[in-house]
């Protein structure tokens, strides 16, 4: 028997009803938080039908998951360097509209350099030089190259740097350039860190290098934005070189002892004031997590913003620096403008591909203007549960005339989204909720035609070497497989 206790209103009443009576009210507040704080009404649904269903694992997971606190410590942070809070208020950027930079420009993409102009806050940049660096081989050699000769200040962040063959050939040139005088900053995701269960950062520390933790987990109320992570991958070297993509620092982008590649991956190197804008987001970050604010000469070199000219060697280029600190979801509304923008093709490369509603809407609506619609992922992929929903939502794509290709091994990591020769994304976001809404990512919007047709080239070839993803052989596909990624789907809301 449950013993009786009195209440406020003088009734006795057992443990048992005074336990509930307490989750159904955390229930119904919970319940109009969620209601007063989620602009998307499939993500409101999710999470009150979770609170309701799983009472205490609904409530523990909202609060731990659910809740944004994290745009509090960005405003912070921004006020520490010196600049505004964003606060979603839209402004023309200050510089050279798309139009004022290249006459020919089409009225399309000058709408899109507004939008994209607004929502980032960013100036476009010109006068870049960005080049492709394939595979892991290729591109930490141009960054450990580019590290040994920095003369004054080396910026790196990434998601995942583990002290294995990889990272520890990374942790000596930065202890050499320590040693010559230069400025070494390292950026870490607390998950990352942890990969292969040997932290970078300990092995940085003890070589003196300044390292930061991004969102470490501890039994505090940080605990509530864990699952926030810092998914970019920048590395600036004396303000004027750098490399962003989606490309992590560990062995497993290095080839196999017989030459095979484990993975292939594509990263970038930049020259040019967009380099400035990258520092910009790193600088973010570093106070974000450290308090330490880098400004100066010393972090930022002097471009010449608005040379004109033409070619690959002069490209006109923005940042799109995003996470969950921002009001918006600004990536994916900039993908959905340059897809609104396609009038001849569409080609995109991802590892991950599980778009939320509007994004997928975008893509059949490109598909029935008669835009030919290519998305490349990989046939096996490397999180088999998530490889199992991305292909549970595919028919509808399929149906509307988007062509789906399924590449073979070695998984691709690249991330990249080519529309109509004329504009190029890159960086470090998936087509999956989690970078488009819990991730803190790094994109650069490219106007090039020089360079959307390299870059055409390069997914042409990876689409040589991959097959045609078809309704027939999505149906062919084991019956409990096409169930459990149709269940597994409906988890996508609560990434």
């Amino acid at each position: 028997m449950q013993e009786p206790h009195d209440n406020l209103f003088g009734l006795i009443l057992p443990d048992g009803l005074i336990l509930a009576f307490v989750v159904l009210c955390a229930q119904i507040l919970t319940s109009i938080h969620i209601l007063s704080t989620k602009d998307q009404v499939r993500s409101a649904i999710a999470w009150i039908g979770l609170v309701w269903l799983a009472p205490v694992f609904g409530l523990f997971a909202y609060f731990l998951f659910g809740i944004s606190r994290i745009r509090r410590r960005a405003k912070l942070a921004r006020e520490k360097r010196g600049l505004p809070p964003r606060t979603g208020a839209l402004a023309d950027p200050a510089g050279i509209s798309l139009a004022g930079l290249n006459a020919n420009t089409s009225k399309r993409w000058i709408a899109h350099d507004r939008l994209a102009g607004r929502l980032t806050g960013m100036p476009l940049a010109a006068n870049n030089q960005i080049a492709p660096l394939r595979g892991g081989r290729e591109a930490y050699n141009a960054m450990i190259e580019a590290i040994e000769n920095a003369e004054r200040s080396i910026a790196l962040t990434t998601y995942i740097f583990q002290a294995d063959q990889a990272g520890r050939r990374f942790v000596r040139a930065l202890v050499r350039a320590k040693e010559r005088g230069v400025e070494v900053r390292v950026l870490v995701d607390a998950v990352g860190n942890w990969y292969g269960f040997k932290p970078v950062s300990n092995l940085l520390r003890r070589h003196n290098i300044a390292v930061g933790v991004f969102n470490p987990a501890r039994l505090s109320w940080r605990l509530a934005f864990f699952n926030l992570r810092t998914h970019r991958k920048l590395l600036i070297v004396d303000g004027r070189q750098g490399f962003a993509g989606g490309m992590n620092i560990r062995k497993h982008h290095l080839e196999r002892s017989d030459g095979r590649p484990r993975v292939r991956d594509t990263h970038f190197s930049l020259k040019g004031p967009i380099v400035n804008q990258m520092m910009e987001a790193f600088a973010d970050d570093w106070i974000f997590t450290t308090g330490e604010s880098l400004q100066g000469n010393l972090w930022f070199a002097l471009h010449d913003l608005w040379s004109s000219g033409e070619g690959c060697n002069f490209m006109i280029a923005r940042a799109i620096a995003d996470g969950p600190d921002e009001p918006r979801q600004k990536t994916a509304m900039i993908i959905e403008s340059a897809l609104a923008a396609a009038r001849r093709n569409i080609k995109i490369v991802t590892p991950y591909f599980l778009p939320n509603e509007a994004l997928l809407a975008a893509l059949e609506q490109a598909a029935l203007r008669g835009v030919e619609v290519q998305v490349l992922i990989p046939e096996k992929s490397n999180l088999p549960l998530f490889g199992l929903a991305a292909f549970a939502s595919l028919k509808p794509l399929i149906r509307s005339g988007c062509k789906i290709f399924a590449g073979k091994a070695p998984f691709d990591h690249t991330k990249l989204m080519i529309v109509d020769e004329d504009w190029v994304l890159l960086g470090s976001s998936n087509w999956d909720a989690r970078s488009l809404k819990l991730n803190f990512e790094f994109n650069i919007e490219c106007y090039d035609a020089c360079f959307a047709k390299n870059m055409n080239k390069k997914v042409d070839a990876k689409l040589l070497g991959s097959k045609p993803v078809t309704i027939p052989n999505l149906n062919k596909r084991g019956f409990f497989k096409r169930l459990f990624g149709r269940i597994l789907w409906l988890a996508t809301p609560y990434l």
